[in-house]
């Protein structure tokens, strides 16, 4: 069927070329962002407030000003990254963050290391940290949990250094990985501003 206009010369019934361009360009970009996978904050946490009675810095009476390195997330498992914060201490003593059981006891790489899984899934560990606690054993928050080895200094000055980790909660490809958190978080010293890469995925 051929289409007429008003003076009576066949008119194209096809819309005007630069409107086709543009929708083409829209339903590109449409499809761009939505196959894009979504962003997640790079600190993760049992819920959605803090609590502070569910969490203390593993110095006594530290605060946020005693940190001296944060926590840097690496863009992947295997990458360099900081993960825990360094906080500057004048006691030896460390404290337990929160209420847990002791799951590992020894030297990693140079340094002693104290792991303490929580009730909530999350593992502490704390180094340079001796402790005659074993394996199975249970904690409370702000039980003595160890002193800071005299042997080993993370930190210029007397420091420990703490990370927190959700086990197997990273997922990479057919593979599982550690998934690190910000323990300044916990606390409440700062907040989530921080997004994980879109090339990966992390399960929570």
């Amino acid at each position: 069927m051929q289409y007429t206009s008003a003076t009576g010369s066949p008119s194209d019934p096809r819309p005007p070329k630069s409107i086709t361009v543009a929708i083409c360009k829209i339903l590109f970009v449409s499809l761009v962002f939505y196959t894009l996978p979504t962003a997640h904050a790079s600190t993760v946490r049992p819920d959605a407030t803090p609590h502070a009675d569910m969490w203390l810095a593993p110095i006594e009476s530290a605060v946020e000003t005693d940190v001296l390195t944060p926590f840097v997330p690496p863009d992947m498992p295997w990458s360099s990254a900081h993960r825990g914060i360094d906080i500057a201490t004048s006691s030896t003593e460390v404290l337990a963050p929160s209420s847990g059981q002791v799951t590992f006891v020894g030297v990693v790489v140079d340094r002693p290391v104290i792991s303490i899984r929580h009730s909530d899934g999350l593992v502490s560990s704390l180094e340079p940290v001796t402790s005659d606690l074993a394996v199975g054993d249970s904690v409370s928050q702000g039980q003595v949990v160890g002193k800071l080895a005299d042997e080993s200094s993370h930190c210029a000055i007397q420091c420990v250094h703490w990370g927190v980790r959700k086990p197997d909660s990273w997922q990479i490809g057919s593979t599982t990985r550690d998934l690190y958190i910000d323990p300044a978080f916990l606390l409440g010293w700062v907040e989530p501003s921080i997004l994980w890469p879109i090339h990966s995925d992390p399960v929570f």
